[in-house]
This record gives C-alpha cells, structure tokens and sequence, in this order.
C-alpha cells in the first residue's frame, strides 16, 4: 500500500514517543565496560567488520557548552549526523539529560550528564590476525594488522586490538605501553597490570628504550647511516606534520644536502612550536628504485619517521600523506588526513607510485637484507617498580571523538530516516516504529571477493529505524579506501629486555 508523509497530530506524536520509550526498554544498551565477544564480528571480503549495536554515550556538559539548547549542541559539536535526527532523537528519549527525556529547547547547564542511545556502526578494518608474539603473566607481545587501532578512539571500539584480544583469547584488561599509528602494523607490547606498565613507561621517560622500524622508501637509499635532526611541529587540524632542521647535518652524506636544504627552511611561525626529534636510517636494501630502511627514532613525535623520511627526500612509498607537498586539507574534505591525500588530484600519482614499487620487486637486487639470527636475539623482561594505573579506554565524548567524529559527518542532504509516516487510508493506526532483523540475502563469506562493502546488509543484525547508518553494515560515509603503511615495527629494547617481530612481506 502506498505510504505518504503527513504532518503528524499531537497525539500522533505522543502515541510514538511513547511506543519508542517503551521499545527501548527492551534493548540491551551497551556501555564501555561491555566486552567484546567473537560473534560481535564478520570477515567480508577480507575486510572484519562489527555488528552494529546498541550503546550508550555519556557525557557531561562543558563550560563552553552551556545555555546552548540540547539541540543546537548536539547539531554543532557531533555533526557526523544531521539536524532533524538529533531533534528527532531528543523527542523519542534517545538523548537525555539527568537520566530525563526533555523537549527540544531545553538549555543545558554547566556540569550536567547527557545521555546519547545510539545505534553503533564502526568502520571496518583489515581482517589480518593479531598474531600473539609472546604471552607471559606480566607482558602480552603481539603482531598488529595495518588499519587497525591499538585502542577505543573515536568511531572504533570493538575493531580495536584491545577489544579484539579480548574477544578471541579473554586477556583482560590490557595497558598498551606504546602506540602505533592506525595505518602501521607491527610490534605492539601489551602490559597485564599497572606495575608492568607503570616499569615501561619508567623506562621510556628514562630516554633507554631502543625502537626500530622498517620501512620501504621511494628512491635509492644513501648506503651510509643517516642520522636527521629536525624539529617536528604537528598540526592537529589537518593531521600532518612538517620539519625544521635545527642542528647541523655534517655526518649526512653528501647526495643528502639538496634535501636537507630543503627541509632546514625555517618559518617564524615554526620556530618556537616544532618539538626536537631526531632519527637514524640505515638502508638494508635496494633494487634500484625503492629501498628497505632501518629506522630507529631517538624521540617519538607524531608521524617523525614519516616526516623525517620525506624532508630527505625518500617518503615511504605508498604514504600518500607525505608523498606530495600539496595534500587536500581534511579540514575542508571532511575527511582523515590520510584520505584526505588520497582525492583525486593526488590519487593519479599515488597509483603511478604504488605500480611501480609492486612492479620492482621483482627486477631488482636486494642487498644487506635482515636475517632472522638478527632479529632473534634474546627476550627477557626485568620488572619491578611502584603500581602505577596507566588508564586506557574508551575516552567516550573526548576531545579526539569530537575532531573524528567531526572528519566522517554525514552528508547534508541525507534523508532522514526517522520521518513519521502515517498509512494515508488509516491515519489512526499506530505509527510506532518497531525493531526488525534484517533477512540474510547470501551467507558471509570469508573472502569472496565479489561484494560491495557498502551494499553489505546481510548479516542478521537489528536494523534500528532511527540509525542514520542502517541497514548498511558499516557507517554513513565510510569510503573504504584504507591502505596500510609500507611502515612496520620490529623491535622494542630497554634496561636487560628486548621484544621482536618479524618482517612483513614487503620487506622480505
């Protein structure tokens, strides 16, 4: 029977806000003490992608926030979903304030606690296993895929390697003593308890830890060790670094000076917030037109090794964000700095690029590479020192939720999902919304191949009419272009301990 949109009557809207609050009572909502459990996933196309779930936010209302209508606020601060959801939302019951449903207009006050009940999509990752290294009662060692997160942040949760360790081997609460990048795979050490992290990041702020990473560069690689200090000044808004030089580079090889040149431009601005980094490069091979490096930086600032390589003039190869000087800005993309790089003026070269990097390694020669005697030295853990809880989580409504969620909003023109609609030849029947579970269309298969990560429905998830992702598996916007960095970590050493990964195929 064919449907139209009327203008609902007030007891029209009552009867469904009513239907709605007393269908949400049935739902289980998560919160971020929730584990992860193994039917939360799907292997699609070899991608892992999450059931969408029930979960609700908290979040307290901020100075700055305050006198603003619940509304306005959540239209202006989280705008990865339109204006008419969030009004929508605050008339079903799904934001509250104080635990309380409240009309549109309400003003919000300094301090007050917010509910927001959502629909949870989280953006897929690469389904690579994170691989167990070494599991001991103090230190967990693992193997982490490109693409995925360490831990909760912004639009991931559950497609974390926290959430994922949990789900699969019931680790428990897990303290991360070092980070990497999304887009980085690699070594990843993974403290039990406070005691054993609280000895790492001794160790750290201590200056002893020893990194290093590999990384498979553009160009032909100085034989000689190249040692790179240059100030790294992050820019939060767009997600990019850039370098100044400010010591003397007279250990650098001579084919070195146009770039280093280059990289020593100083601007006013980026003379007092660049913060000192230094790294070291050894080439382990070539084959005439990309070279494997041995990076161990000194320091450990945002995205150094990806900087430094590319004011030498030898960016990683399929890092699309340092591959050029002039990227889109996120900013203005609405997008991670990382796909930002990756629109269209920038994705022709980047494609040339990667072609060719593929297409080398099976021309050229390969000299000097790592050997598994090298990399299979001992392992041992010295632990000791005062408990100290190094907190990590689920930083629900943070400042870096804010930003993400900010980057992936939702297009403007998108249609609202959660309009009212009456049946025109019974404008007195319910119009409650109801749950209902999607029908599987195929089974999932672990890599087929053949789907259309956007067009994935089939999954028997519940389908929430008042999602703006639904009935798509993953979230609205989601390009689904994510490449991992030819940047990977092999080894961690401090004070008698020592932790090791093994090369990733690129480098072999």
């Amino acid at each position: 029977m064919a449907t139209t949109r009327l203008r609902p009557s007030d007891g029209q809207v009552e009867a469904v806000v009513e239907a709605q609050v007393a269908a949400d009572l049935n739902i289980t909502w998560e919160t971020p003490s929730t584990p992860a459990h193994p039917d939360d996933y799907v292997i699609v196309n070899g991608t892992r992608m999450v059931r969408p779930y029930f979960f609700e936010f908290l979040a307290h209302v901020k100075r700055r926030w305050a006198g603003k209508t619940v509304v306005d606020l959540f239209a202006q601060e989280f705008r990865q979903r339109p204006r008419e959801y969030y009004e929508e939302a605050v008339k079903l019951g799904r934001i509250r304030v104080e635990g309380k449903i409240v009309a549109p207009s309400y003003v919000v006050r300094d301090s007050e606690t917010m509910s927001h009940f959502v629909h949870r999509h989280e953006p897929p990752v690469f389904a690579g296993a994170v691989t167990v290294l070494e599991e001991g009662p103090d230190v967990i060692t693992v193997c982490k895929p490109a693409s995925v997160p360490v831990h909760p942040c912004g639009q991931y949760r559950k497609n974390t390697v926290m959430s994922i360790l949990e789900a699969e081997r019931k680790t428990g609460q897990l303290f991360p003593v070092h980070r990497l990048d999304r887009l980085v795979s690699g070594l990843l050490i993974l403290a039990r308890n406070s005691r054993t992290a609280d000895f790492f990041r001794q160790e750290i702020e201590a200056g002893v830890v020893q990194k290093q990473y590999v990384a498979k560069v553009k160009g032909v690689f100085p034989a000689e060790e190249v040692e790179l200090n240059a100030a790294v000044l992050y820019d939060p808004r767009e997600g990019r670094s850039s370098v100044e030089v400010r010591a003397p580079a007279e250990d650098i090889v001579a084919e070195m000076e146009p770039a280093l040149q280059k990289a020593s431009r100083k601007s006013p601005e980026n003379d007092t917030k660049g913060k000192e980094s230094c790294t070291r490069f050894q080439r382990l091979s070539t084959n005439g037109v990309d070279s494997i490096v041995r990076c161990m930086p000194q320091t450990g600032r945002t995205h150094q090794i990806r900087v430094h390589l590319q004011h030498l003039g030898f960016p990683i190869a399929n890092d699309a964000l340092y591959l050029h000087s002039n990227v889109a800005k996120r900013s203005k993309s609405n997008t991670t700095a990382d796909r930002a790089a990756k629109l269209p003026e920038a994705s022709e070269t980047l494609s040339r690029v990667k072609e060719t990097s593929c297409t080398s390694l099976s021309t050229g020669s390969v000299e000097g590479t790592i050997n598994d005697a090298e990399l299979g030295s001992k392992r041992s853990t010295a632990l000791g020192a005062d408990a100290t809880n190094i907190s990590q989580g689920d930083a629900i409504f943070d400042k870096e939720q804010e930003q993400h969620d900010k980057l992936q909003k939702t297009n403007e023109n998108v249609d609202c999902k959660i309009s009212l609609v009456v049946e025109q030849s019974d404008p007195s029947e319910s119009t409650a919304v109801a749950f209902r579970e999607t029908d599987p269309v195929c089974p999932v298969r672990e890599d087929d191949g053949s789907q259309d990560i956007s067009k994935i429905t089939n999954t028997n998830f519940v389908v929430d009419p008042l999602c703006t992702h639904c009935p798509n598996l993953e979230p609205s916007g989601y390009i689904g272009d994510d490449d991992g960095l030819w940047l990977h970590c092999i080894r961690y050493s401090g004070t008698n301990w020592a932790y090791e990964c093994p090369l990733p195929e690129w480098a072999l």
